[in-house]
């Protein structure tokens, strides 16, 4: 998974899609980015909710915000065993709302974007983990990171790794905090079959954080050449 990806379903469809109590701050986006806030839900005091984090995971011994790399991404590989994110695979796992996300594939001198979406354009889950860190001012941040796996099939041609999207089958498993974590890593991580998504070559309006509107969605015309991506690289 590339450092940008879409949600646009609305809160009330978002809110009947996971069973969940959903805030009122939040509008559809089409390019999201790192260390923006976003939706995520999860299980608090009995209770499945959607809340607002950031995304980039601030650990919680953190000395400040920028004092740490941007963690956005977590390795499903090894997030059972990395201190950072250790904790957070057993008590605060997360659903990330997604119908989009967005890779660049390089192309002679250029880096092609390409939008991942599922076949049949319904919303996904990506797997997270998160965390909640004290600022000096007494307040709570909220963080979180996308979990990924080695890209599967056809998407393996665009990119080495990707999201782990979680099959729904698996969803109430993942954030009932109950379950081990690491049994969870080895069962649920595998994900959505790599037949479930298509992908579309898209303009480069998707390359700037700022362009946040459908437009960033629309295919590549034969006579726009590809950019530089704004954007930070997946681990």
């Amino acid at each position: 998974m590339c450092g940008r990806y879409a949600q646009t379903s609305s809160r009330a469809a978002l809110a009947s899609l996971l069973g969940a109590i959903a805030p009122d701050d939040f509008q559809p986006r089409f390019n999201i980015s790192p260390t923006q806030m976003v939706p995520v839900a999860l299980i608090e005091n009995g209770t499945r909710r959607i809340g607002m984090q950031r995304w980039g995971l601030v650990p919680a011994n953190a000395a400040d915000e920028k004092s740490v790399p941007l963690l956005f991404n977590a390795r499903g590989e090894t997030v059972a065993q990395k201190p950072t994110f250790r904790s957070a695979l057993q008590k605060r796992r997360c659903l990330v709302p997604a119908d989009a996300w967005y890779e660049w594939r390089t192309i002679g001198r250029f880096k092609q974007p390409f939008m991942v979406r599922r076949t049949d354009r319904e919303p996904f889950m990506f797997a997270g983990v998160w965390e909640a860190w004290r600022r000096p001012d007494g307040s709570t941040l909220r963080s979180f990171a996308v979990v990924t796996i080695a890209a599967k099939g056809a998407l393996a041609d665009i990119h080495e790794r990707m999201p782990a999207v979680m099959q729904r089958e698996h969803w109430d498993a993942w954030l009932d905090t109950r379950v081990d974590g690491s049994s969870l890593v080895l069962r649920c991580l595998d994900g959505e079959p790599a037949e479930s998504f298509e992908t579309i070559a898209i303009g480069a309006r998707v390359n700037q954080a700022g362009n946040d509107g459908p437009e960033v969605q629309e295919p590549a015309s034969d006579q726009e050449p590809p950019a530089e991506p704004a954007q930070p690289r997946l681990i």
